[in-house]
């Protein structure tokens, strides 16, 4: 691995996490505080492309085994990227079709939203499963490529929320289509350049046994007590610190009475705080150690949303704005210790279906935060007229999440799941022999 692949990894990772931005920090404002739509629906059109997330175990371990013109990974970052990008465009597009026809919005924007969430489950599982290839375990680049992606990532998210806050002021349609358009240009560019000459070519097509198939790869997962520990860890670490991602921006402007410019500078604040972990997580990971480093951030996450509690019932907007960038600063830190955790969690043999495995937790993870963020709010809305209280619910339940997370995570085992992969996939491949 070199400086200049490291480099393009970090350029797909930024060209595909970019189209999530104008969603989870514009459009879910715009759908919820402006066009009146229910949380809960809006929660379900931003997590329905998550429940796709099988896929990336499925593409994962397929391109383990296939290449597609003599490469196992870039042809799929390429048409994951573009879907991405597309979708997310087509998007804001789409949810104005809620003010002609209930039903055309709906049928339009489950579309969008699919093809958007398809890509960045394709592009995802690809140039991660890339990443944990060239790799090699121990000689620094891992961590190195790591922290370079995700610190690129931050730059870009920053970037990204002050331009669309800057294109949003005054508000309007046009302008949400103009920024919505200068986010799908920007992701095509970095998704084409970042995917050019990355990979090396395959030497030659993977032998294929009785027990390539889908079951037998869920079955290497599951028959792995290790695995599974962490899959459920990574599921509620997700769930705890992503059911705010559709209910934030609203939050700002329901209780605070932001507008939808100052609601999209929030993205930028609290990327400012991960970018900040990010940069100084390397070394602290090195001389602290992951889960150490991992518990930290959540228990900074968790003192993050509880004075963002505060701040909705003080009526301190300013303060608000504190606890984003305090919430940065410990998604950051977990961020990178889980990450280079994960990548710890594979096999050299079957990389996509590992990294397919954790990117399922990812995303069901988000997906059961958003949805059920959202039936909490509205529920609780309605039951008793005060919309902070539905809030209030769902930031508390985020503490006691990570709370939970910190302690399964002193179980889990790098070793120990290492030793099970190995005698599972060779007790597999013996009784397909069979």
């Amino acid at each position: 691995m070199n400086w200049r692949k490291v480099i393009q990894l970090a350029s797909v990772h930024v060209g595909v996490t970019i189209t999530v931005v104008p969603i989870t920090s514009t459009l879910n404002r715009i759908m919820i505080a402006d066009l009146g739509l229910s949380a809960l629906l809006v929660g379900i059109l931003v997590a329905f492309p998550y429940l796709l997330s099988p896929l990336q175990v499925v593409i994962g371990n397929w391109a383990d085994k296939n290449p597609i013109w003599g490469r196992h990974r870039s042809p799929w970052m390429v048409l994951g990227g573009l879907m991405a990008a597309f979708g997310s465009y087509l998007s804001a597009h789409a949810v104005f079709l809620f003010e002609q026809d209930f039903a055309l919005g709906v049928l339009a924007s489950l579309a969008t939203f699919t093809v958007w969430g398809m890509g960045v489950n394709i592009a995802s599982v690809s140039y991660l499963s890339l990443v944990s290839e060239i790799s090699p375990e121990g000689s620094g680049w891992r961590n190195r490529a790591v922290s370079v992606m995700w610190t690129a990532m931050i730059l870009f998210i920053i970037a990204t929320s002050l331009a669309l806050a800057y294109l949003l002021e005054p508000f309007s349609r046009d302008a949400l289509y103009t920024a919505f358009g200068l986010v799908w240009l920007v992701a095509c560019v970095l998704v084409l350049v970042g995917s050019a000459g990355v990979e090396p070519a395959a030497t030659g097509q993977t032998p294929k046994n009785k027990a390539d198939n889908p079951l037998t790869s869920f079955r290497l997962l599951a028959d792995n007590p290790a695995a599974l520990r962490f899959f459920v860890y990574l599921l509620i670490v997700l769930i705890s610190i992503h059911a705010q991602d559709v209910l934030l921006e609203p939050f700002g402007a329901e209780v605070l009475g932001m507008s939808v410019a100052t609601t999209s500078r929030l993205a930028s604040i609290w990327g400012v705080g991960l970018l900040l972990t990010l940069t100084a997580g390397t070394p602290l990971v090195r001389r602290y150690g992951k889960k150490n480093c991992a518990n930290v951030g959540g228990a900074v996450a968790a003192l993050a949303f509880a004075l963002i509690i505060i701040t909705g019932w003080l009526g301190n907007a300013g303060l608000f704005m504190g606890a984003v960038l305090l919430l940065g600063l410990g998604g950051g830190l977990m961020t990178i210790s889980n990450l280079s955790f994960m990548l710890d969690m594979t096999v050299p043999q079957a990389a996509g279906l590992y990294i397919g495995a954790w990117g399922v937790a990812d995303f069901v993870g988000r997906a059961i935060g958003t949805i059920f963020s959202g039936l909490l709010r509205d529920v609780l809305y309605q039951l008793t007229g005060q919309v902070i209280i539905g809030y209030s619910v769902v930031f508390g339940l985020e503490i006691i999440g990570l709370l939970l997370a910190i302690w399964l995570f002193r179980d889990i085992s790098v070793a120990e799941f290492r030793r099970n992969a190995e005698v599972n996939r060779q007790d597999v491949l013996a009784l397909a022999a069979d």
